[in-house]
């Protein structure tokens, strides 16, 4: 199964770094045949063409405490789900585009890790809570690579 691995982030805000973080954090330490990627904005539609799964990494703003990992599927991100603000096309709308003008090119299985974040201010480093978050959806998105 041809599987990609997308982490998405600003590098320059806090929190918003966790996709990057996650996604460079998982490089060498999957033994499966995965790519790895990581995107400073939500313009995924491309770069999932022609896999048979994708599985993407972002910051998520919702209420619940941060540090809290969600795992998605493409459904759920049509609910309530906002991600991070410093995108200027959100996820959703950027994987339904690619369903409809993709259909065959576009993963039948896509899967999202989002991490609720608490400061998208600018700085390097995370906030303690989502820091924490970081080993824990590494072995989520590890756990979701080995699963077939």
């Amino acid at each position: 199964m041809k599987t990609i691995v997308i982490g998405i982030g600003n590098p320059y805000l806090k929190d918003d770094s966790v996709g990057l973080r996650v996604a460079k954090e998982l490089e060498g330490k999957v033994k499966a045949n995965v790519d790895f990627l990581t995107s400073t904005d939500l313009d995924v539609v491309g770069k999932i063409l022609g896999y048979d799964r994708a599985i993407i990494v972002d910051a998520i703003k919702k209420v619940e405490e941060a540090g809290k990992i969600h795992v998605l599927n493409v459904d759920d991100l049509f609910v309530s789900y906002k991600f991070s603000s410093s995108h200027s096309l959100d996820l959703a709308t950027s994987i339904k585009i690619g369903y409809e003008i993709f259909r065959d090119e576009m993963p039948k299985d896509i899967r999202i890790v989002a991490i609720e974040v608490e400061d998208i201010d600018f700085g390097y480093e995370c906030s303690k809570k989502v820091k924490e978050a970081i080993p824990k959806a590494v072995e989520i998105v590890k756990r979701l690579i080995e699963s077939v």
